[in-house]
């Protein structure tokens, strides 16, 4: 009540709605925000019962047909989203009749105009990064961790009972996401309760529905914050707009692209733990530690648009790539791009986790292939004699031979001599992969083989390494810049040594042309990146 009293004597103030209306639309420009505008006020002119504004020639909302409504629907969303999770000072009030579609696109090409800043709400950064992690938990169902959320945002006490709220918050909101407006909701809510059938069964559904009603009200201590009720009131206006232009519209799928591309871009320490949730955290079977690599793929298709959905696409779901999703030069593209600075923050320890995981299994590998590869024949058994005048088969990793090792002497480091196995020296400069340590480098391995190809996921495995497809692997990554080093590897010197020598091991491989597109994969996932972003790649690779 407090605050409608505020927003209405507010909303009578026109000299406020002007400082208001201006600054909207100053941030609206400085953030770059495509198709939608708000009006240029002539300050000097209003009064507190007067605003004189910019002229805006078009048609209500409210007067479009649903194919037009569907088109606005996205500009206006995107306009909405940033207001409330960027700049934290929302249009609260975004009802048809305040959104004009433009008979005539104006010089910076907006094709819809948003007015009437009369009634305006503001949210704080902290509460801004914590919706953010509700809306993510929201949209994957992860109702324990939007508890947290809603203890944060102060919705619930520190204190709630997880167990009675988890269930109930299944059966509120669960309907909610899948969209569709009240109509939709009815009937989720109906067949959730089993009130479909016969008159009985309606009876019975209908007392269990009122029972978890009274639960809420007596035995769920929540409360609303200030601006929450405004809030409210201006998602369900927006959501009732865009169910005119599409029955099924849901603004929590709707919105999850935005989020997404939040997530990559801001640095901010809630916001990077919401990011550190998507895509490290254990689900279903999987209990390996480290970095989903698929929940990055589907990650950066999130915010590209391209969402993966479980449960009759009602739902986000974390790992999933879809099909339809970006290219493999998109995502690098994308990750590079200074739209995923936190992102990349993030991978950087990773990335070093990462290359000794696959150093060390590589090392090991090749070694091993290497001493079984080089070792001399055993000579044939002769007959009745055997093997007695035959020496003992000769195991090259088990010759002791000198090898220079680095040791740090008063600071400096000075080489000396040992002599040691050839296996020992393996197992002292690439020490043997633990469990965890395998089962993460599997799961990379097996992502990197839906974008690259069984052959670039082999030679992440370790097998076949001692082959020509090995060495145009290396070229070809050395040439893509994937090995960093871009200020030696990619002088033009560089570059025609790697593609000379690259283009002799191609007419050397025996295989045809068409098994022979994982060098070409490489140098196309690094064709589109501009000198800016090949500088990051080389600063996250060394």
């Amino acid at each position: 009540l407090n605050e409608w009293a505020i927003g209405f004597y507010t909303e009578l103030d026109f000299q406020n709605e002007a400082r208001s209306q201006q600054k909207l639309r100053d941030a609206m420009i400085e953030a770059g925000i495509k198709g939608i505008t708000v009006p240029k006020v002539y300050e000097d002119m209003c009064t507190r019962r007067v605003l004189v504004s910019e002229w805006m020639d078009g048609v209500k909302l409210s007067q479009c047909p649903p194919d037009e409504i569907r088109e606005i629907t996205a500009v206006a969303q995107e306009a909405f989203l940033y207001q409330l999770f960027d700049l934290g000072f929302f249009h609260a009030d975004p009802h048809p009749g305040n959104i004009l579609k433009l008979n005539e696109p104006t010089p910076e090409g907006h094709t819809v105009a948003l007015l009437d800043c009369g009634l305006m709400a503001s949210i704080d950064r902290e509460d801004q990064d914590y919706m953010i992690s509700a809306v993510i938990h929201l949209a994957n169902k992860d109702y324990a961790s939007l508890v947290d959320d809603f203890i944060r945002l102060k919705i619930l006490p520190t204190d709630c009972d997880r167990a009675t709220i988890i269930p109930l918050m299944d059966k509120a909101l669960s309907p909610y996401v899948k969209g569709g407006g009240a109509k939709k909701y009815e009937a989720e809510l109906k067949k959730m309760y089993g009130m479909e059938e016969d008159i009985s069964s309606q009876a019975g559904g209908f007392a269990s529905m009122t029972q978890d009603a009274l639960t809420v009200l007596n035995d769920v201590p929540f409360s609303i914050p200030p601006y929450f009720a405004i809030l409210g009131r201006a998602i369900v206006t927006l959501e009732g707009i865009a169910l005119t232009g599409n029955e099924d519209y849901g603004i929590i799928m709707e919105s999850y692209p935005y989020i997404a591309r939040k997530l990559l871009a801001e640095n901010r320490p809630e916001i990077q733990q919401a990011l550190q949730e998507v895509l490290f955290s254990v689900t279903g079977g999987d209990s390996s530690n480290g970095l989903k690599f698929t929940r990055l793929l589907a990650l950066l298709n999130n915010a590209s648009g391209s969402v993966g959905t479980k449960e009759g696409a009602s739902f986000v779901d974390l790992d999933a790539i879809p099909e339809d999703g970006l290219g493999l030069a998109d995502g690098v593209k994308l990750l590079l791009s200074e739209n995923a600075e936190s992102l990349r923050k993030l991978l950087e320890g990773e990335v070093e986790t990462i290359a000794d995981l696959f150093f060390r299994q590589i090392t090991r590998k090749g070694a091993t292939e290497a001493a079984v590869s080089f070792s001399p024949p055993r000579p044939p058994s002769l007959p009745f004699l055997g093997d007695i005048l035959s020496p003992p088969k000769v195991q090259l990793d088990e010759i002791p031979i000198p090898f220079l090792l680095p040791t740090d002497i008063e600071g400096k480091s000075t080489p000396t001599v040992s002599v040691m196995t050839a296996k020992d020296f393996t197992d002292l400069i690439a020490p043997k992969l633990n469990r965890d340590e395998e089962v993460y480098a599997i799961s990379i391995a097996d992502a990197a083989e839906q974008f690259l190809g069984s052959e670039f996921a082999n030679f992440l495995r370790g097998d076949g390494l001692i082959t020509t497809q090995t060495a145009k692997l290396v070229l070809a990554s050395a040439t893509a810049g994937l090995l960093g080093n871009s200020d030696r590897l990619g002088t033009p010197a560089a570059r025609n040594v790697l593609n000379t020598l690259l283009g002799l091991l191609k007419r050397l491989d025996r295989r045809s042309a068409d098994d022979n597109n994982v060098e070409d994969t490489l140098l196309e996932a690094t064709s589109k990146l501009t000198e800016e972003e090949k500088q990051r790649l080389d600063g996250i690779l060394t």
